[in-house]
């Protein structure tokens, strides 16, 4: 078998094992021999395959970043059910335990909800929802490292744990109203009315609480989470969620080289993208214009061709770039380092090459610009006549 047959056996084996995902299946399973280590390994793995672990989202966020909300709304999107740490605390209180008292007291001088009461509450929760094999959200929750500490106890590992970031502004106004709120309750906890300066301090202390807890829970659950812009709407962050909830956040599986495209309208900066992940990560980096004028100044066939349509003001015909798209991807660089090609596709027909490929791409980087931009870029463009490079 010569190099390039090998180079295609590797590339078939490859795209086989990540559409049946068996890289990430047999990480998962590696994870449950060495957590469980199970006297017959064998029936162990096999019992794993016919009845798989149920999904485990977590959601956490600031005051103000309407978590439950976005949670519901994704867990009725996919099917999955929704735990409320607020709605767990809050129909505690209603049972008027003792736990309940706590926490209505807690609630009351806006101080945390003792870790030992939060812990106790959800833990029921999972421990129902994981013996159902039910897939979850939970939102509202690791909020400290003691609680974050503890799923990992529990051997909990989530396979995907949103923080969502909002503005401290608006982190700021939704504390001010639960203050408000809070004063009207009927409570043997009420403090008396306080000041402006006595509120903000409150709101100061609440958000330096929340980002030391936040900051902590990251390190207990490093490569784990995946933070969110919830700045946005409603539904964009929900979208944010669900698109990202397709990929794989952590993973030390092996992975075949990527393969990225990056499309955008002029002047978006495609070119200076395409050549800082290249050198970043070290992969081929392929480019439609540079190819063009490689054989342009080789005075090949396919460059003359090329240099009469530009001079006349037209594109170059799609077979052409298609067949130099194709020749240069099918390198042995490009098959062994991966590749991140920018300027293709720009018609239907390359998109459909591009989709028929042996190897298609992993990864599609869109870039907008406004159009405004867009001219302004290219009314100040320069070109260097001997090098090509463009300021």
């Amino acid at each position: 078998m010569d190099k390039p047959q090998k180079l295609d056996y590797q590339q078939n084996i490859e795209k086989y094992l990540e559409e049946h995902q068996i890289y990430d299946m047999f990480e998962h399973l590696m994870k449950g021999l060495l957590k469980e280590k199970p006297k017959d390994p064998i029936e162990f793995m096999i019992s794993k395959l016919e009845n798989p672990e149920p999904k485990r989202i977590f959601v956490m966020g600031p005051p103000g970043c309407r978590k439950k909300e976005k949670a519901l709304t994704l867990a009725e999107d996919i099917g999955y059910v929704t735990v409320s740490v607020g709605d767990l605390l809050d129909r505690e209180v209603s049972k008027k335990s003792d736990h309940g008292k706590k926490i209505a007291e807690a609630k009351a001088k806006l101080i945390s909800v003792d870790d030992s009461v939060v812990m106790k509450l959800v833990n029921q929760q999972i421990t129902d929802m994981e013996k159902n094999g039910k897939n979850y959200i939970i939102e509202g929750y690791p909020r400290t490292r003691v609680q974050a500490i503890w799923l990992q106890r529990m051997g909990i590992i989530p396979d995907k744990f949103f923080i969502l970031n909002i503005d401290e502004e608006t982190i700021s106004k939704k504390i001010r109203t639960t203050m408000q709120q809070t004063e009207g309750l009927e409570s043997g906890y009420q403090k008396e009315a306080l000041n402006s300066e006595e509120i903000e301090a409150i709101v100061r202390n609440v958000i330096l609480e929340y980002n030391m807890n936040i900051k902590e829970v990251k390190q207990v659950f490093s490569g784990f989470y995946c933070e969110i812009d919830a700045n946005q709407d409603h539904y964009s962050v929900v979208n944010d969620i669900a698109r990202i909830m397709k990929l794989k956040v952590r993973s030390n599986a092996p992975r075949a080289p990527p393969r990225i495209v990056i499309v955008g309208p002029p002047g978006s900066g495609k070119t200076t993208l395409g050549a800082m992940i290249a050198k970043k990560y070290g992969l081929t980096y392929v480019s439609t214009a540079n190819m063009i004028n490689g054989e342009i100044a080789s005075n090949s066939q396919v460059g003359r061709v090329a240099k009469q349509l530009m001079e006349e003001g037209d594109i170059v015909p799609d077979e052409n770039v298609i067949a130099l798209v194709e020749s240069r991807l099918n390198k042995s660089d490009c098959k062994v380092n991966g590749w991140v090609i920018e300027g293709f596709p720009k018609t239907e027909a390359q998109m459909n090459i591009l989709k028929g490929m042996k190897q298609g791409p992993s990864l599609i980087v869109v870039l907008q610009i406004d159009d405004d931009i867009v001219y302004e870029r290219h009314e100040y463009k320069k070109i260097d006549p001997v090098t090509g490079i463009v300021y």
